[in-house]
């Protein structure tokens, strides 16, 4: 990725100096903190993996928190691997469900890297309690599961099978009202 080395603006890999101060690009493997991608700002890094990252990012003009999940640079001129990600944007979008991660932009690389912006969730995943504390009580869990099946059936009502289900895909948002309210993520290798 090509990140202004002023403004930390991200810019399109086409090169040339920075639109908004005409300072040079530097190519980096990670969103340095302040970088602007598209009309947000990265605050931290939330989490990486071996397709990519995640961030905390404010919107510039809204104030809206927001997490991006952007894809590594080099994987960005795959084309399968570009598709496969768009494509977990994609599903998202075609199911009905509160349980589900919502996702609101993205971009396929022209903007200088492959990234889509979702819903910030404070919480942590299943994967995490259950590392935390042991096994779950029983009311817990079907409280969890009371909220995760219909987010499935949802998914397989709009044909879309997610086929990476498990707690680390399964976060408990912490809402004042609801302290396990779950949301599924991770729709990368749904089947639609």
């Amino acid at each position: 990725m090509l990140v202004c080395s002023q403004c930390k603006a991200l810019l399109t890999s086409g090169g040339g100096p920075c639109p908004d101060d005409g300072a040079r690009g530097q190519q980096v493997d990670q969103l340095p903190i302040g970088a602007k991608v598209g009309t947000y700002r990265v605050v931290r890094l939330l989490g990486e993996g071996g397709m990519g990252f995640v961030y905390e990012a404010v919107h510039t003009t809204l104030g809206r928190r927001s997490a991006i999940k952007c894809l590594r640079a080099e994987f960005a001129n795959d084309p399968g691997v570009v598709a496969r990600f768009l494509q977990e944007a994609r599903a998202v979008n075609l199911i009905r469900s509160d349980n589900i991660v919502s996702i609101y932009d993205f971009s396929d690389g022209t903007a200088g890297a492959v990234y889509f912006v979702m819903e910030f969730l404070e919480g942590e995943a299943l994967a995490d309690l259950e590392d935390r504390t042991g096994p779950l009580p029983m009311p817990l869990l079907l409280h969890l599961y009371d909220q995760l099946l219909p987010a499935l059936a949802a998914a397989h009502q709009a044909n879309i099978v997610h086929r990476d289900l498990k707690p680390a895909n399964v976060f408990l948002q912490r809402l004042e009202s609801e302290p396990y309210k779950v949301k599924l993520l991770d729709f990368g290798i749904a089947k639609l």
